[in-house]
């Protein structure tokens, strides 16, 4: 992959479910997703952003809008400063369907990474560095913005990986 973050959230994901049982990756904690729910949310993030950029693609121009003051600061918290709020509901087109077990998820991760890194690459090359496609509560992010932002994300949800475990 040419993004160093986009390699990472591999590498945390593929260390932090190393060794986890069929059956403890599917188990629920009370109402909280088990870990193979956990890596398919971030499966269905990766895609959906990287669908994003090909929407851009198409589109032939940035669809980004003008991110609001509380935006610009959520934004420089999460993606500069790396911290990553607890206790935000997932927006619903990234909340995991179920179902699926991890030796698939793992290879979808793998995959929509993979797209993400190539859209993420033809997109820049195609429409600049400015703001290109916005987080549904963050607002405008650039492509070099998507790519940290992923990784701090998956980081944020290694934690919970890890406790699950």
């Amino acid at each position: 992959m040419v993004s160093p973050y986009l390699d990472r959230c591999l590498a945390v994901i593929r260390d932090a479910t190393d060794g986890v049982s069929e059956e403890s990756a599917a188990r629920r904690h009370g109402d909280r997703w088990s870990v193979v729910e956990i890596v398919e949310h971030l499966q269905r993030a990766y895609s959906g952003t990287a669908k994003g950029f090909e929407r851009c693609l198409e589109k032939g121009a940035p669809l980004a809008t003008t991110p609001s003051v509380k935006q610009v600061i959520q934004t420089f918290v999460v993606v500069n400063l790396g911290r990553f709020p607890e206790g935000r509901t997932a927006p619903k087109h990234i909340v995991p369907i179920g179902g699926v077990a991890l030796p698939a998820v793992l290879a979808a991760v793998t995959r929509d990474l993979q797209w993400l890194d190539d859209a993420a690459v033809r997109t820049r090359a195609a429409l600049g560095t400015g703001r290109m496609l916005d987080h549904p509560i963050l607002g405008a992010f650039t492509v070099d913005q998507w790519m940290r932002f992923h990784l701090i994300h998956t980081r944020h949800h290694e934690k919970q990986i890890r406790a699950r475990r």
